[in-house]
């Protein structure tokens, strides 16, 4: 066979794959009820770009991200199981007591809000509008909506940096370790709460004030967003976890051996204990008059603001 022939048969090959590719096109089509009416078809080709483009970027990072996730939250199953073997519960009782008030402070600096609820809110939020839009309906509070969900995003932003701590002297390490402990948690929140607020400001909040809304412009961006929110929320219930961390380690004292700690000065007020828990001698029948039964039916006392008018049995 001559090369011309050869490339008569090729071209003819291709221009069968052409015809066939498009009757298969437009029976696609036609069998969908025709093709679909585009309106502004510029603004609606910009918006699928840069939905492709975020998407191919993100992909990966979105992946590795998600894992993590799940991966963080098994452990933080295990820890919840067992929250005696948890991080901070594992350092010293006596350098815990010495240091619970500015591990609470810390713990109430990191936690000014509930972010898990400012989180949930959000994505039930930006999922009601998935449903509107999927039913090509925009009701008419959804601006207001995703503004409120904007502002309180931006609360979310202005969680603390990481403080400077001075070098560790005399047991001063373990604020260190409460510190990043709360830190690394909040940074990750944060960061995921700011790429969730960008895309919130920067493209579909802007899609309301167009002259012609395209609701499968909007869809395509909601969607994306709930997927951040849903990471955002996730890092939310992990600094949760960090935070009912530190408040664990700042109270749970059974079991501990405090008799060679010096409590002058120490609020023990909300300190769980038991029969177990060594005190000072000079302290102990002033810390069972101040303390009440948590009532878990375990031998757990708690150590109240002012001693008791009667003694708890000692038998409790």
């Amino acid at each position: 066979m001559s090369s011309d022939r050869a490339a008569d048969r090729l071209e003819a090959l291709l221009t069968r794959a052409h015809e066939q590719l498009g009757i298969a096109v437009y029976d696609g089509l036609m069998s969908g009820g025709g093709p679909p009416e585009l309106r502004d078809p510029d603004q609606m080709l910009g918006r699928l770009l840069a939905a492709v483009h975020r998407r191919t970027g993100d992909a990966v990072v979105g992946r590795l991200a998600r894992q993590h996730r799940r991966e963080s939250g098994a452990r933080a199953v295990v820890g919840r199981a067992a929250p005696a073997e948890g991080l901070l519960m594992r350092r010293s009782a006596s350098v815990r007591l010495k240091y619970r008030e500015q591990a609470m402070d810390c713990a109430r600096r990191y936690w000014p809000l509930d972010v898990v609820q400012v989180m949930e809110d959000a994505v039930d939020t930006v999922q009601e509008l998935i449903a509107d839009l999927e039913e090509e309906t925009l009701p008419d509070a959804a601006c207001d909506r995703l503004l409120r969900v904007s502002r309180s995003m931006g609360r979310v932003l202005a969680l603390p940096h990481p403080a400077q701590l001075p070098p560790a002297l005399g047991g001063y390490d373990y604020m260190e370790e409460v510190e990043d402990y709360l830190s690394t948690c909040t940074w990750r929140l944060v960061a995921e709460a700011r790429r969730s607020k960008q895309l919130l400001d920067n493209e579909l909040t802007p899609s309301f004030r167009t002259a012609e809304i395209s609701c499968l412009g909007m869809l395509e961006v909601s969607q994306d967003l709930a997927d951040d929110l849903d990471l955002a929320h996730r890092e939310a219930l992990s600094l949760s976890r960090a935070v009912a961390g530190v408040e664990e380690a700042s109270t749970d004292f059974r079991g501990a051996d405090l008799q060679s700690v010096d409590l002058d000065g120490v609020d023990l007020e909300g300190i769980r204990w038991d029969a177990s828990t060594g005190w000072p001698p000079e302290w102990e029948e002033r810390i069972w008059r101040a303390s009440l039964a948590a009532g878990t039916g375990h031998g757990e006392l708690i150590v109240g603001v002012e001693p008791s008018d009667s003694t708890v049995p000692a038998d409790i």
